[in-house]
């Protein structure tokens, strides 16, 4: 009788799956014939004429929008670009470019790479390649322009300041090599006992790049007291990495990272697969909003492990893990499969990007809604649902606005480029200062350009203004309103004054980076980095790194 209500039931629970799945196939089916009728006779009947390549392009691009920002679909032309992102490696000539007053502009040169050993320079405007000109172009076709082939050349036609005031044209005949994006700009000892790793993303190889730093300075410094592991703005990568990096701190078959989504056969869990390089020495992994992906995986695991102290700020929330499938006429669609979540379980994905708020936007899970877990050794509550909080909240850094103004404004890089010009050398990264005649040369040279913004107070003070137009009563308080916007008005030469350190700090790092690339502007960062300098605090007291990790404090 027993076998019989189980047959029974397996036949009903079976009969009911197959009618759901009966009744979804439906659903897909009659609404691709609504979409591919409409989508005939709005191109047969529409009084324009009308791309249907652009129009099927819109259509894509409108339903993926109702899903998350990661699920993307790739056209044959945008696949080469995508592959790039996710793996790293591609042929180039090794540059970092940003479109400038309608130019792009190099921002960054490899060492050692093929425009680097061409002799091409950060701040050098690129103005044509291959003879077409570069006026107008989006960053991302140029970027197309100068990748290709390995061993194939490349045209660059530069302008290249020769003076403040002066610009001349240089030509280059670049071979394009196979290039991987330096994924650990700087490591290297920060104090005499404390060495710093600045991880800037998660491609092939990140983890063995990791491990071989971390050795090296171990090696190196054999009384090394910790390491400070730096993920700020990290945007992630791929999930391996992360696995890897964490095996350099963490033992042997350690779970890391569980992905869990609708389809069973692709849900996975990573474990460390090596022996670790140490177990014991303190870390310190800084964070901030833009730390994601990967980031968290790597941050996430360390607390949740009790490994090492995170501090900075929240991180960005992206719980949620991709995967690439090739589509007909080598087009590929990269979608979301599943959640990760780490060793306690909790997921820290922190967008319900199926619920949306009135105004359209996304909604954020509430706190209310979030779930407590228990770290695996010391028994530290941690929360999922919202990013990797830090152990160590510190203030997100502020600038002033002198120093956005200018830095925003090209003024600081332009600067550091016409430096270059006229020093062959400066000292090393660590050492390097600016002089009062080079402030003295910074503050004339920002004389001559627009320098104009609004500090706090003019914004709050606009905004009075605003609302007491909208309430009808402004004409009553003009007088005043205009006595009061005279006093605010600020004077950009105090600015730069006032705001001299800051400044002159702005100036030092991309100065730095001039001569010495990524890894010179990092380590002279690091010199007056209040989050680093915080790391360095608590590597420096083992009883309160201790207490945080215990959950004593």
């Amino acid at each position: 009788m027993k076998s019989r209500i189980i047959k029974v039931i397996s036949v009903v629970v079976i009969s009911i799956g197959l009618m759901s799945f009966a009744d979804n196939y439906f659903e897909i089916s009659k609404n691709l014939d609504i979409f591919s009728a409409l989508y005939k006779d709005v191109n047969t009947y529409y009084v324009d004429d009308v791309e249907p390549s652009k129009l099927m392009r819109t259509c894509i691009d409108g339903m993926l929008k109702t899903l998350d920002p990661f699920t993307n679909y790739f056209s044959g032309s945008q696949i080469e670009n995508a592959k790039i992102h996710q793996g790293g490696k591609f042929g180039g000539i090794g540059v970092e470019i940003e479109v400038m007053n309608n130019y792009p502009v190099i921002i960054s040169v490899e060492q050692n790479e093929p425009a680097d050993k061409s002799g091409m320079h950060a701040g050098d405007i690129i103005k044509a390649i291959d003879g077409e000109s570069t006026q107008n172009k989006k960053k991302e076709d140029v970027e197309k322009y100068l990748v290709g082939q390995p061993k194939s050349t490349v045209r660059v036609q530069i302008e290249r300041k020769i003076s403040l005031t002066e610009s001349k044209p240089f030509y280059f005949t670049v071979t394009r090599e196979e290039i991987q994006e330096t994924s650990v700009p700087f490591y290297g000892m920060i104090t005499p006992e404390v060495g710093c790793i600045k991880l800037k993303i998660f491609n092939e190889g990140a983890g063995k790049d990791v491990k071989e730093a971390f050795d090296s300075l171990k090696k190196a410094n054999p009384n090394m007291k910790g390491i400070v592991l730096d993920l700020r703005s990290n945007p992630g990568g791929l999930l391996n990495e992360a696995v890897n990096i964490v095996n350099v701190f963490e033992d042997k078959n350690e779970l890391v990272v569980t992905t869990k989504g609708k389809v069973d056969e692709w849900n996975n869990t990573f474990k460390t697969l090596n022996d670790p390089s140490d177990t014991k020495i303190p870390l310190v992994i800084i964070t901030n909003s833009m730390s994601a992906s990967a980031s968290e995986i790597v941050s996430g695991t360390m607390q949740d492990y009790d490994r090492g102290v995170i501090i900075g700020q929240r991180t960005y929330g992206k719980g949620l893990v991709q995967v690439t499938k090739p589509l007909s006429y080598n087009t590929m669609l990269k979608v979301t499969t599943a959640k990760y979540y780490i060793p306690t379980g909790r997921c820290i994905q922190a967008l319900l990007y199926a619920e949306k708020n009135a105004d359209g936007s996304v909604k954020r899970i509430p706190d209310s809604l979030k779930v407590a877990f228990k770290t695996i050794n010391s028994k530290r509550t941690v929360y999922d649902g919202g990013g990797v909080d830090p152990d160590v909240k510190l203030a997100k850094p502020e600038h002033s606005k002198i120093a956005e103004t200018l830095y925003t404004k090209n003024y600081v890089f332009d600067f550091a480029s016409a430096y270059k010009l006229t020093h062959d050398t400066i000292a090393d990264a660590a050492r390097f200062k600016l002089t009062e005649k080079d402030f003295s040369d910074f503050v004339a040279y920002v004389k001559t350009k627009d320098c104009s913004y609004k500090t706090e107070s003019e914004e709050k003070l606009e905004a009075l203004k605003d609302a007491a137009s909208e309430e009808k009563y402004f004409d009553a308080v003009k007088t005043q309103y205009e006595a009061i916007k005279q006093k605010l008005n600020h004077d950009k030469e105090q600015d730069l004054i006032k705001n001299k350190d800051e400044i002159i700090t702005v100036l030092e790092n991309e100065i730095a980076g001039r001569y010495y690339y990524a890894y010179g502007k990092v380590k002279k960062s690091c010199q007056n980095d209040a989050e680093v300098s915080k790391a360095i605090e608590l590597i420096n007291n083992p009883q309160q790194y201790s207490e945080i990790l215990s959950a004593k404090k």
